[in-house]
């Protein structure tokens, strides 16, 4: 149970036990103030006492009077923009800075191509070195990688560019330690933190706009089962229900990510349709999931025929939903399985290295090129992207399902001021239509955001076979 008194006796005699320590100005005490009663009630959750309360407070106004003057002017520009992980253009990327780029450094030299590509926040996965035990250790980076100097140059080069950096960060035991890394890495320019322990976010994103204003802290994505398990059986509802979920999510949304897809049913029947032959997935059996990339458990790399239109269909999903899209790079031209990962004696047992390839050159340089797998699938990925940017209904997180009596197809609405974009999506490799009765509460006419053309709705709308439509529509009165 609890130790913590009232907010406002707790916040009293915080500002007073923090004043007596270090100082505290007046932008400060305001943020102070604005942020205490959020972390009061995170930490009332937990059973902290007053002492911890106000020891977290003190540590985050101790890292805010070190913050570097272009961090602090920065950091306030970040944080009176509220809805800045949550707008139509933000867009996260994500990889392994030696898999990519070869170093932290190599990174630097891809920024003019992820500023082309619309990337706003850079999550370089994985940058920091391991203790002897194996835990990540925050202070320090992978030698491999760079140092993390190097680490904070790089987040240096990217503000100028407009993109944030991100990390992932380990779920901890240590509370204190892991706000004081946190703080540590602000410091040094990281302005997105991925936080596994989900119980955390809301006591680090307190403590950090504390200390470090405009830093995000994030829950990591929750993964991408439901959609793969859609894919694999023609079966929405399980997705139609994740999707749901994330009405006011704030947290990560991706197609795929480092680990691989774990089920959360029907693992060994799931598993099967993404590694057997006969099937268009071309995946690697994991324990109690399947690691490949996205166009190879797509069916790119099977040369099946909907394969791209998988991959189109995925990231229309991510894309329009709440929370921040995080695309990985190399899905953007189609990047398939690497084999060669069984060459390397430390990679070798862990098939997760399947989808953790190399950066694909060979497809970077098809992607203006339409008669090749790699520039369809980079033509659909950034045209989708370029039409984000256009929706002001995908600002926020707001989000209401949409029933529709079609088992192969997920609905949802993203409301906007004055206007809704309704969201369809047939997950099965036949066409499917909707009647024109579910229809019925919108106006006739729609607007197919995607293709630029009206859609007539007033005999219902056919989806084809793994298709998808973003449709801003008129709710009828």
């Amino acid at each position: 149970m609890s130790t913590i008194g009232t907010v406002e006796d707790e916040l009293a005699a915080t500002l007073s036990a923090v004043a007596e320590r270090t100082r505290v100005d007046d932008a400060v005490a305001g943020r102070i103030r604005r942020h205490f009663p959020a972390l009061h009630a995170a930490l009332a959750t937990r059973g902290a006492s007053s002492a911890d309360l106000a020891e977290l407070v003190t540590t985050a106004v101790v890292a805010a009077n070190g913050l570097s003057l272009d961090l602090k002017v920065h950091g306030e520009q970040r944080a009176a923009n509220t809805t800045r992980t949550a707008s139509r253009f933000a867009l996260g990327a994500a990889c392994y800075a030696d898999r990519y780029a070869g170093n932290l450094a190599g990174l630097r030299d891809e920024i003019p191509a992820l500023r082309d590509l619309g990337v706003s926040v850079l999550h370089v996965q994985s940058p920091f070195a391991r203790r002897e035990d194996g835990t990540v250790d925050l202070r320090r980076g992978d030698p491999g990688l760079g140092s993390i100097d190097q680490l904070s140059d790089l987040a240096g080069d990217l503000r100028l560019s407009g993109i944030s950096l991100a990390v992932d960060v380990p779920a901890s035991d240590d509370l204190s330690t892991l706000i004081d890394d946190l703080l540590f890495l602000a410091g040094r320019g990281v302005e997105v933190f991925l936080l596994s322990d989900r119980a955390a976010v809301d006591i680090a994103a307190a403590v950090l706009a504390i200390g470090a204003p405009g830093v995000d802290v994030l829950p990591a994505s929750p993964g991408s089962a439901p959609l793969w398990q859609a894919l694999a059986t023609g079966d929405a509802a399980p997705l139609q229900r994740a999707i749901e979920r994330r009405d006011g999510s704030t947290d990560v949304a991706a197609v795929r990510d480092a680990d691989a897809v774990i089920w959360e049913t029907d693992a060994a029947a799931l598993t099967a349709r993404y590694t057997d032959e006969s099937s268009f997935g071309r995946g690697l059996a994991t324990d109690g999931g399947v690691a490949g990339t996205t166009a190879s458990l797509a069916g790119v790399e099977a040369g099946d025929r909907l394969g791209e239109a998988r991959v189109a269909l995925a990231h229309a999903l991510v894309l329009s939903v709440p929370g921040l899209p995080m695309l990985w790079l190399g899905d953007e031209v189609g990047q398939l399985n690497d084999p060669t990962f069984r060459d390397d004696p430390e990679r070798r047992d862990d098939v997760r290295w399947t989808h953790r390839g190399q950066k694909p050159r060979d497809r970077y340089a098809q992607k203006t090129d339409a008669a090749t797998s790699a520039g369809r699938i980079h033509r659909d990925l950034t045209k989708l992207i370029a039409v984000r940017h256009t929706t002001p209904e995908f600002d926020g997180v707001d989000l209401i399902g949409f029933e529709v009596p079609v088992p192969s197809v997920v609905g949802y609405q993203r409301p906007g001021d004055g206007s809704v974009v309704l969201l369809l999506a047939n997950v099965t490799d036949e066409p499917a239509h909707i009647p024109a009765v579910t229809l019925s509460g919108f106006a006739s006419t729609a607007l197919d955001l995607v293709e630029s053309v009206e859609a007539d709705m007033s005999e219902g709308l056919t989806l084809p076979a793994c298709g998808f439509r973003w449709l801003r529509v008129s709710p009828v009165a």
